[in-house]
């Protein structure tokens, strides 16, 4: 990622002038020859895509050398891609800095990529998969991937959760205005019944691919670690034994404590996995719920 410094000059970037506080966020392809280029301004819109054609990467060691061979080519966000600089692989051509197989081989990718975009099909999906407020999660996913993970898939799980709810409120109110599902056991209790299995069924498969929003990836700043559930299984158990009748508390006591469980055990899992260390917390959490639902159901 680029970002313009504040006092520096605008930039220009394919048909737009990049203000000091913009970004530019690269997306590099070790097999492909061109990079593209998300181009933001300085409040995080999206100004258009810049399409940087040149020869295949040289990485090694986590680092990268690039050969600009001078085509671009700019897309905005709602007009057409234009391609630029033909001037410039022109003037390279007649001074000798490229060859005339290499031109024909850029100019053929060039018109590749203006294809793909009349297509509709350019950028890549990727770079539509991360823009730029997904910078954040990629760094998480980089520097701490076991919390990236456990944080998707709990992030899924509430989703689903959530989502579920909604559709059942909005199903039990349509089969209540219009059937008698609901006064009695019946044709239409049972077909509301396979409505709702068939709702869950599609909401878990659609949130655990991350295709519902607020489900594609975890925010960083809201991410849950196994300390902050480890310390709200043991203040909750705290209700287990000093309120004076659990009995009114046992029904939610029992569903607080079961996900808490499966939110400790996802954790344990990405941290075993991920990090190859034993989760010392997540499974201190684990038996703690398990302690507390023994002394709830039995």
């Amino acid at each position: 990622m680029l970002i313009l410094p504040e006092g520096s000059e605008p930039l220009n970037v394919g048909d737009v002038q990049l203000e000091p506080g913009g970004a530019i966020l690269w997306y590099l392809f070790p097999d492909r020859s061109y990079e593209v280029g998300g181009v933001y301004d300085p409040h995080g819109r999206l100004l258009g895509w810049y399409t940087n054609l040149l020869r295949l990467p040289e990485i090694s060691e986590g680092r990268w050398e690039l050969t600009d061979l001078f085509l671009d080519v700019w897309q905005p966000p709602d007009g057409p891609a234009r391609l630029l600089d033909e001037e410039e692989l022109a003037a390279a051509l007649e001074a000798g800095a490229i060859s005339r197989e290499e031109a024909r081989q850029v100019e053929a990718e060039a018109a590749a990529v203006l294809r793909s975009a009349r297509a509709g099909r350019w950028p890549p999906t990727i770079v539509h998969r991360y823009p730029l407020e997904a910078v954040g999660s990629l760094r998480l996913r980089r520097d701490a991937p076991a919390t990236y993970a456990a944080n998707l898939v709990i992030n899924r799980l509430i989703g689903f959760g959530m989502y579920l709810f909604g559709a059942i409120s909005l199903t039990s109110l349509l089969f209540a205005a219009f059937t008698d599902a609901f006064s009695g056991p019946g044709t239409a209790l049972t077909v509301w019944k396979a409505v709702i299995g068939v709702e869950a069924g599609i909401l878990f498969l659609f949130a655990m691919v991350g295709r519902l929003p607020a489900t594609r990836r975890p925010r960083p700043e809201e991410s849950l670690d196994e300390r902050i559930l480890f310390i709200g299984s043991v203040v909750t158990a705290l209700a287990v034994f000093l309120y004076p009748d659990g009995r009114l508390w046992r029904s939610s006591l029992i569903a607080i404590y079961s996900i808490l469980s499966l939110f400790l055990a996802i954790f344990a899992i990405a941290r075993l996995r991920w990090e190859k260390r034993f989760p010392v917390l997540a499974v201190a959490g684990i038996l703690v719920c398990l302690f507390a639902l023994a002394v709830l159901v039995f």
